[in-house]
């Protein structure tokens, strides 16, 4: 691969990323109407199409980031491919925190090695090998999962796809977004922005993880009905102001 492919491929990918969260967030907001109806068919078939959402999410931020201009090397970039595609997309990831915590200078001679446990504890903990459930949903395994020869019944991941929850794939998605941010500055400016910005994304990150552990479906169902409740007394109140006028 040449550097002009490289930013071709970082322009597309950036194009795809910024394309697909528009998605996420229109197919969200079907979502909250679901919950507010009390529509659980519709809330299925949405959580499903945000899980095959946030797969090709995660694939182009993934493919945005190794191909960050000013980041890795051209050979850096085959090294992390060739993790992704012999061991799965999380050991991508790792191999990318690897590469990018070898260009922070300057600093205490343990915070590069800190910074690696942490970002790989992170990358662990909350990237998924999403091809898999993809795979399942784009090839018509919409409620009951087959196995790899399509001969028998796979439940585990029939029950992984029962399981899919918004709430959860929005934890998903937030984590994904953040681990991007704080890598994309490891490796295109270990010495400025990493340095400058590493803590409170990092502080940031984690205490919406905690929220959002906390947070399930059905609280966002409450909290969407006492939105509604809240705006519609609003609503009443105003007309009545009005009608006294």
């Amino acid at each position: 691969m040449e550097q002009q492919q490289r930013l071709q491929i970082y322009d597309a990918q950036t194009k795809n990323a910024r394309a697909l969260k528009s998605a996420w967030a229109q197919v969200n907001r079907q979502i909250n109407v679901c919950l507010r109806r009390g529509d659980d068919q519709g809330l299925e078939t949405n959580t499903k199409i945000l899980a095959v959402l946030y797969c090709a999410l995660s694939e182009a931020s993934f493919s945005k980031l190794i191909h960050t201009p000013h980041g890795l090397e051209l050979e850096e970039i085959e090294q992390v491919k060739a993790a992704a595609k012999d061991l799965g997309v999380k050991h991508g990831w790792l191999k990318c925190a690897e590469l990018g915590v070898r260009r922070i200078e300057g600093v205490k001679h343990n915070h590069p090695s800190n910074v690696l446990r942490k970002v790989k504890n992170l990358i662990e903990s909350y990237i998924f090998e999403p091809s898999i459930i993809r795979n399942k949903l784009a090839h018509g395994q919409w409620s009951v999962a087959l196995n790899r020869e399509n001969d028998a019944i796979n439940n585990d991941l029939t029950a992984e796809i029962n399981r899919l929850d918004a709430v959860e794939l929005h934890r998903r998605e937030h984590a994904l977004e953040h681990l991007e941010t704080i890598l994309e500055d490891i490796i295109e400016s270990p010495n400025k922005a990493h340095r400058r910005d590493y803590w409170a994304h990092l502080t940031v990150f984690e205490e919406k993880q905690r929220v959002l552990a906390t947070f399930t479906v059905e609280e966002k169902r409450k909290q969407l009905l006492a939105k509604a409740s809240h705006t519609n007394l609003r609503g009443e109140a105003n007309l009545t102001t009005d009608q006294r006028h």
